[in-house]
């Protein structure tokens, strides 16, 4: 059996998750148009992060569309579970139509976490090591002018006053409500929509709710699910602030409102003449 948890990049489809695994013990994945940073933090086991099964594994690698669609379905016809991190759009999923849980976040908020998450994560301390490490491995890498243009940016980026790093935000931001209107991270609209009008209906849970009482949102989208899955009696689980405080860089603030501190007027109208339509759907105060 497949569980899809589906939503717009930065909507809180981590922390469901994280909440997810500590209540039911249930592992997760990520596939299509999401990837698991995590791991590479040395903190895969918040969500119980799992590679893809093997037959799953084969098709994605293929790229062939019918053996996908014939992968998920062998998972899906399986008793097991098997929980699917996605920012993909619904009818991107080669045809399938599993159980899904979507998490839905005020599209301005997203937006601004997104590119504070971009600009951040691209140049913490993990992805400069990651970088000169393959300086050290690869002549060609060495020798290659981006990565000396990276390194001198992330230096930059570690002495930067604040008003720096919000002038680096804001052309994240720029870029992200100019960009391609096919990918869910610049169309927060059409991600929405796509599973709203999806068949079957997914399970909607607000970020809000989420992030203001967790154990009790995530346990009433599962039921509504009918999966028969129990909370276990006795689990331990971190609050957003403990997460936040353990990795800054992607468990940032948890808050809404905050695209009042980061959007200029010009973005924030562009904003509005794109998604407000959907905002009203979701009865998002503009």
């Amino acid at each position: 059996m497949i569980v899809w948890i589906a939503s717009a990049a930065r909507s809180g489809n981590t922390f469901f998750r994280v909440v997810m695994h500590h209540l039911y013990g249930v592992n997760t994945y990520a596939v299509f148009n999401a990837g698991e940073v995590l791991v590479t933090a040395g903190a895969g086991g918040l969500v119980g992060h799992e590679k893809l099964p093997t037959q799953l594994k084969v098709a994605v690698e293929s790229g062939e569309p019918e053996q996908i669609r014939v992968a998920l379905n062998e998972l899906e016809a399986m008793k097991e579970l098997f929980v699917f991190k996605t920012h993909a759009f619904s009818e991107d999923l080669f045809g399938t139509a599993c159980r899904a849980i979507l998490i839905v976040r005020d599209g301005r908020d997203a937006l601004v976490s997104r590119a504070n998450y971009r600009v951040d994560i691209r140049f913490d301390a993990t992805a400069l090591k990651h970088r000169i490490g393959k300086m050290t491995k690869s002549k060609s890498e060495l020798l290659d002018r981006r990565t000396w243009v990276y390194i001198g940016k992330a230096l930059l980026m570690a002495a930067a006053r604040k008003g720096f790093h919000r002038r680096m935000v804001s052309r994240r931001i720029d870029r992200l409500l100019q960009g391609d209107p096919k990918h869910p991270e610049a169309n927060w609209t059409e991600m929405n929509r796509s599973w709203l009008e999806r068949e079957p209906q997914p399970v909607i849970v607000y970020f809000n709710d989420l992030i203001r009482d967790p154990i009790a949102t995530v346990t009433g989208a599962v039921d509504k699910l009918g999966i028969g899955l129990v909370p276990r009696a006795t689990s331990s689980l971190p609050s957003f602030a403990e997460l936040k405080k353990r990795y800054p860089n992607f468990f940032r603030k948890g808050i809404s409102g905050d695209w009042r501190n980061q959007f200029s007027s010009r973005q924030a109208e562009l904003f509005r003449a794109k998604h407000q339509a959907m905002m009203d759907a979701l009865k998002f105060p503009l």
